[in-house]
């Protein structure tokens, strides 16, 4: 009897082929800036991919940009939210929680992370 196909991936990733999650995220060349901050990407843990329009909701495209503006992109909005309003830059920075971030996390290095938690507006959900 054939094996369940979760059972196979997960025997093969504890055998150390990580081949089954993907292709691993592309390295940020020097000089790239974070979409929603501005400041620089330093390649390594302190960058994360960022899909402007949710995958949930049909979207593609892939942005790097800093894992703590990524976390707190998610822990202000839905995913219909980022799809239907915020997956513009424009938009996102123009919220008043957006807003009020980017004002204080200009103040701190690229590398840089603090783990977001979840606003009390979401938190009533």
């Amino acid at each position: 009897m054939p094996l369940p196909l979760s059972m196979v991936v997960k025997r093969s990733l504890r055998s150390g082929r990580a081949s089954q999650l993907g292709p691993p995220p592309p390295d940020s060349p020097a000089g790239t800036r974070c979409p929603l901050c501005g400041r620089e990407l330093v390649p390594g843990p302190s960058t994360d991919l960022h899909h402007p329009v949710p995958r949930s909701h049909g979207g593609r495209e892939v942005v790097p940009m800093h894992r703590v503006c990524h976390q707190k992109i998610h822990s202000v909005f839905t995913e219909a939210e980022l799809a239907t309003t915020f997956h513009d830059w424009h938009a996102l920075r123009h919220h008043p929680a957006m807003a009020e971030f980017i004002r204080w996390i200009a103040r701190k290095p690229p590398e840089y992370y603090d783990r977001n938690r979840s606003t009390r507006a979401r938190r009533g959900r």
